[in-house]
């Protein structure tokens, strides 16, 4: 019995509510139907319509215009040919993610005029974009570079029109929520005065809908509320009646593809985009965790501090596209021969660091010296020549005797003494010196 009512939809609650009420109910039923139809369902239809249609493809198109960047800068740092094609279709996306975008807020003159305002700035950035690709370029020309400038600004200009298109967007979401939980409030005290009216006649029906109809509003308007406070995680559970469950599920998905889309941009905000490594902003993150550990646990901890030789010469000799070519096969090769467990970064423009958590010094010296050997046999060929190249390393062991920024400090300082003392060579740290220059 329980299974066939909770498949009955919610137009056959309401006309049971009002059989049920007779007369007096049937006048509240009628009401409370508008409000949840109009005031719950009806918002909530409109913030999935809003999500798919409107805020998901605003940050897809965000997603677009910065992947334009990886094209044009490899185009323009080593004159691929094929990132003409990967920016042209890039192109085409965009222009039809505006196009749809448009329609989708044609009605909404505010966030259509920024609509408008952020499609003027990809079409000038467009241009930019057009004009590298049209000529042979160099990539230290001043005037390609001025061009570059000029392309990146407009991208970013671009993403921040989208953005607040998104903020409009949300704040209209949120508006869809007061609305609900407004009438969600006045169709409860609505279903009590008709409950009182009703009396024992109507006791066992009004505790059946609040159940099954009341549970589902709830978990509705809980999720609502809690997406509006940013909990990405929460999805709704609704299994009754019908017509909310299918709401319910559309929210989750919609949920779901924004999340994926803000993991992306969080993803790509700790990534290096020439090496593929993560940056600064991700190494002090996981430094800071590793050292957490090590004063935690009393685990040995190192700490590679690594610097390519000569890397000025190369850009000056070759060129900064074959510098860029040095960096992307260091972190290739620094990436095959560190540990699983271990972490590399790229920290600066020749600068690289690899934590090792749980390591001994003698354990990270043998890493550090195989990976020397390893990069001196390598070779980077670039046109016609081949590159050859060496790295020195400066090596530090922490402990919980160690400051988290002494520890840090004692790799650079290895690092300075392998440079110093003629470079391609791996120099583990001596602390105490450290600690003795501190004193003095």
């Amino acid at each position: 019995m329980r299974r066939l009512l909770a498949a009955r939809s919610f137009r056959f609650w309401v006309a049971l509510g009002t059989i049920l009420a007779v007369a007096p109910l049937m006048i509240s039923a009628v009401i409370g139907y508008f409000l949840l139809d109009r005031g719950v369902i009806a918002p909530i239809h409109d913030v999935a319509f809003r999500q798919r249609i409107q805020a998901l493809p605003t940050q897809q198109l965000r997603l677009l215009t910065w992947d334009t960047l990886i094209p044009v800068d490899e185009f323009v740092g080593n004159g691929n040919a094929r990132s003409l094609d990967s920016y042209r279709g890039l192109r085409a996306q965009i222009e039809s993610g505006f196009a749809e975008l448009g329609e989708a807020v044609a009605e909404e003159s505010a966030i259509r005029t920024l609509v408008e305002r952020a499609r003027e700035n990809w079409t000038a950035a467009d241009g930019y974009a057009t004009a590298l690709f049209s000529v042979p370029t160099e990539a230290g020309n001043r005037k390609t570079v001025e061009t570059m400038q000029r392309f990146h600004g407009k991208i970013v200009a671009t993403s921040d029109r989208l953005e607040a298109v998104y903020q409009q967007l949300a704040g209209e979401i949120q508006k869809d929520y007061e609305v609900a939980a407004l009438s969600y409030e006045r169709s409860i005290w609505l279903a009590g005065i008709a409950g009182a009216l009703s009396l024992l006649a109507l006791a066992g029906g009004v505790l059946l809908i609040g159940r099954i109809i009341g549970a589902s509003v709830d978990r509705l308007v809980d999720g609502a509320v809690r997406f509006a406070e940013g909990d990405r995680n929460h999805r709704i559970q609704v299994q009754v009646p019908p017509e909310l469950h299918r709401v319910a599920e559309e929210f989750n998905h919609m949920i779901g593809r924004i999340q994926a889309s803000e993991d992306a941009l969080a993803k790509l905000a700790l990534l290096d985009s020439l090496t593929g490594l993560p940056n600064r902003r991700a190494f002090e993150t996981a430094f800071a965790e590793t050292w957490a550990r090590v004063q935690r646990f009393d685990e040995p901890c190192c700490l590679m501090a690594i610097d390519i030789d000569h890397f000025k010469c190369i850009n000056d000799t070759y060129g900064h596209a074959a510098g860029d070519e040095v960096l992307r096969v260091m972190a290739a090769v620094m990436k095959r021969n560190i540990r699983p467990f271990d972490e590399a970064f790229r920290v600066g423009g020749e600068e690289f660091v690899v934590v090792m958590p749980n390591t001994t010094v003698d354990v990270a010296r043998k890493v550090a010296e195989r990976l020397r050997q390893t990069i001196e046999s390598t070779s980077v060929p670039f046109q016609s020549n081949a590159i050859h190249l060496t790295i020195s390393v400066g090596v530090a062991q922490g402990s919980d005797q160690l400051e988290q920024k002494l520890f840090a400090e004692t790799a650079d300082v290895a690092l300075y003494e392998a440079k110093s003392a003629g470079r391609n060579r791996v120099v583990v740290s001596d602390p105490n010196k450290l600690r003795q220059k501190d004193a003095a």
